[in-house]
């Protein structure tokens, strides 16, 4: 600020030894009384009068002349001229900077108010553009309520650029209409020393171009975007121009401001390829919140399960760099990204364009030094227990030790166990083989529900298989079932206590206790029917408790409706309506379960067997015996004995041996 304070004074200082020499002596008046045609000659009069620029004047319009018509009524303009004070001349160089002044370039008022914001009120601006075309006006109007442009604006702004010729005429149009365009108003008149210029900085990696472009001074052209081109170009500059920025830039007459006019673009290196997994390659234990809100401590889902043709992992290729550039438009150089290997293990195949691992199999996935591999049995190598959590397998699990109280496995597999099942839940679809037996304490449960069960022993627990359960040592106060047989043929081979329901046959040493433990054997029985239809019989049973209830509740309702009559309440009725309908559904439920129970016990008939026990020893008392639907309790001892059903009665006949086949396969079994 302090550098353009310094010239203004010096210009002062000139221009004051210009005019002592001009008037040879100075002029002894301080305003004229002019009369001319036009304000433009009022003007010219006064300039040579006081022997000065006519950016250096002030005036005043007393009166606006008229041309008349047809020269008949024509009169003068009457204007009142002086010179500038001194402290305001050359107020235009403080105009290079906006700031330093409210009355700005553009002839427009500073309201302090941010002109980009739609709501605040922007004043109306006079725009001039002196070109080798011409001169050029154009009045943009004011905007939410702001300041219009008035007329001294427009001539004051012609007389600071120093446009001392120009169209009266066209200006007073301009400033009546104010058309929304540029409008030629005066004739080019070069003056190259005053001309706007412009200067071009390039940072020193090329990729950033500033320019600065300096205003007019009075009599100087303005810059035209062809000559700005030219200029920056000239540079060596041709990437990344902002010709908007530009174009907005002479527009707006960003005057002794520095400009990013052009800007070169950063290389880009391409990202590496790299495999992205669709299956968790590292175990993290998350515990889960139960529905109560308590923390599962058992299930920890560290087995990650695949089934076969699954995606495991896709191949994700390189991208390739995207080069730079500069502004004087020279390459900056790039790196592609890297290329990365697919690497697959067994259990898995790799698709035919090379991208995919996919699962050959069902099993846990494993990932071990890069490769990913598909296993088919999960080992244990110690206890399920709290350290392992529950197991949840799509192949086949191998426990090595012990399965622990309250404790899951499921397989998709077989399951099969080194030590002893305690009260825990076990589930497979194949086969489940438990070394050391089980002890399930009332609660365990071991089902296989499409192979079979092995156990050294059972005490305690339920059991279930769907082809055949095979016991060595004994079964004792358990419920256990088979699809087809039953074999405990073991140093033992008893049965006591339960309940035991077999498909086809079974084949013991000995059935009860000499303490008379009850104990019910049913064969020739699907266990899986057997089950259907007590559950139906237990819907049925709730359902006529329930029924009760409801008939009750009924009666009593219509019961205070007849005495109440016409006071009976509405909540009432309501409750009432509620009761009815609820009997309605409960007796269609009741009835489609009979239904049911009915069509399974004929089925269950036509699929009955000729089912068997064999009793190589001794059958004790108290034990009840169902064979295809016919019944028999014990009271005597019976030894050496098989017992079969024949016309709704069961006969006990002499032992049958089992055949070569039978004994091969029950003592590859044990």
């Amino acid at each position: 600020m302090k550098h353009l304070s310094k010239l203004k004074t010096t210009l002062i200082q000139l221009e004051l030894e210009d005019t002592a020499r001009g008037s040879a002596g100075g002029h002894e008046f301080e305003e004229l009384h002019i009369f001319a045609d036009n304000l433009q000659e009022c003007l010219q009069i006064a300039s040579k009068e006081f022997h000065c620029d006519l950016s250096q004047l002030d005036y005043d319009i007393i009166k606006k002349g008229g041309t008349g018509f047809l020269g008949v009524g024509k009169s003068p303009y009457e204007v009142v001229v002086r010179l500038l004070p001194e402290d305001n001349r050359w107020n235009d160089i403080e105009d290079l900077n906006i700031s330093l002044s409210n009355y700005n370039a553009d002839g427009d008022f500073d309201s302090g108010y941010d002109a980009d914001n739609e709501f605040m009120p922007r004043d109306g601006r006079v725009k001039i553009k002196h070109y080798k075309t011409g001169v050029f006006l154009k009045i943009e109007p004011p905007q939410n309520d702001g300041r219009p442009v008035v007329d001294r604006m427009v001539y004051d702004k012609l007389m600071r650029l120093g446009i001392q010729e120009y169209h009266q005429k066209t200006v007073e149009k301009v400033i009546a209409k104010k058309p929304d365009k540029y409008v030629k108003v005066a004739e080019y008149k070069p003056k190259p020393d005053a001309d706007s210029v412009v200067s071009v900085e390039i940072s020193s990696d090329e990729m950033k171009c500033y320019i600065t472009i300096m205003g007019p001074r009075p009599g100087g052209r303005h810059l035209e975007f062809v000559d700005l081109m030219r200029t920056i170009t000239t540079t060596g500059v041709s990437y990344g121009i902002d010709e908007e920025l530009l174009k907005e830039a002479l527009e707006e007459e960003d005057f002794n401001q520095t400009i990013l006019a052009a800007e070169g673009k950063e290389p880009v290196d391409g990202k590496d390829g790299f495999v992205d997994f669709r299956v968790r390659t590292e175990k993290k234990v998350e515990f889960k919140e139960t529905d109560s809100g308590q923390v599962d401590w058992l299930n920890r889902d560290l087995v990650e399960n695949v089934v076969q043709g699954q995606i495991l992992a896709v191949l994700i290729p390189p991208e390739k760099g995207s080069p730079g550039r500069t502004v004087t438009n020279r390459i900056l150089p790039v790196k592609n990204g890297k290329d990365v290997e697919l690497v697959y293990g067994q259990g898995t195949i790799l698709s035919e364009d090379g991208t995919r691992i996919i699962a050959e199999r069902n099993g846990q996935v494993l990932y071990k030094s890069g490769r990913l591999s598909v296993e088919d049995i999960f080992t244990v190598t110690g206890d399920v227990g709290l350290d392992t959590g529950n197991i949840m397998f799509l192949g086949s699990v191998q426990v090595r030790m012990n399965v622990l109280d309250n404790m899951t496995v499921k397989a998709a597999g077989d399951i099969e166990v080194g030590g002893t099942v305690e009260k825990a839940f076990l589930e497979a679809e194949g086969d489940i083989v438990i070394k050391a037996g089980i002890t399930g304490r009332n609660g365990g449960q071991v089902q296989s529900t499409a192979g079979s069960v092995i156990s050294k022993f059972i005490q305690s627990a339920n059991v279930s298989a769907e082809h055949e359960l095979i016991v060595p040592e004994g079964i004792i106060h358990s419920n256990v079932d088979a699809g087809k047989r039953l074999v405990v043929m073991g140093k033992k081979g008893s049965v006591v206590g339960g309940e035991v329901i077999v498909g086809e046959e079974l084949r013991c040493k000995s059935i009860g206790s000499t303490t008379d433990t009850e104990t019910k054997i049913i064969a020739g029985t699907s266990p899986k029917i057997l089950r259907q239809i007590r559950m139906l019989s237990n819907i049925i049973d709730n359902a006529a408790s329930k029924m009760e209830k409801v008939d009750q509740n009924i009666r009593t309702l219509q019961t205070q409706k007849q005495q109440m009559l016409e006071n009976f309440p509405q909540d009432k009725e309501e409750l009432l309506l509620k009761m009815m309908n609820y009997k309605e559904r409960l007796e269609m439920r009741t009835d489609e379960a009979k239904n049911e129970k009915e069509q399974l016990k004929e089925y269950m008939q036509m699929l009955s067997s000729s089912g068997k026990i064999h009793i190589e020893k001794t059958l004790f008392p108290k034990v009840t015996i169902e064979i295809n639907g016919a019944t028999l309790v014990t009271e005597m001892e019976f030894t050496n004995c098989t017992l079969v059903e024949e016309k709704g009665q069961i006969k006990i006949l002499p032992y049958e041996k089992p055949s070569a086949d039978d004994e091969v396969a029950i003592s590859g079994r044990k």
